[in-house]
């Protein structure tokens, strides 16, 4: 089962977003999809998918555990206009 903890969090007022670290425990099992990463980051800061960047994943091979650099923007119309078109577009 993939585990998700935020190691730091802070806030851009500038762009309208949080930005994430976040260490990923998925001991036993691939490096999480994008898909998987945004819905569990929507869970746990109460956002719409919508409103969530993954913008980088970190794994390390054999080790079970990833590094990943998330961004929450306040309001979907935030992400549309401050995002570019290849982030929007990854899954």
């Amino acid at each position: 089962m993939v585990e998700v903890e935020i190691e730091h969090e802070k806030e851009n007022k500038l762009m309208h977003r949080r930005e994430l670290s976040l260490t990923v425990d998925h001991e036993g099992e691939g490096t999480p999809t994008r898909g998987t990463l945004t819905d569990k980051v929507a869970s746990l800061v109460n956002a719409s998918k919508g409103e969530i960047i993954i913008d980088n994943i970190d794994s390390e091979y054999g080790k079970g555990e990833s590094s990943v650099e998330v961004r929450v923007y306040d309001d979907e119309e935030y992400l549309e206009e401050y995002e570019r078109e290849y982030f929007k577009e990854r899954d």
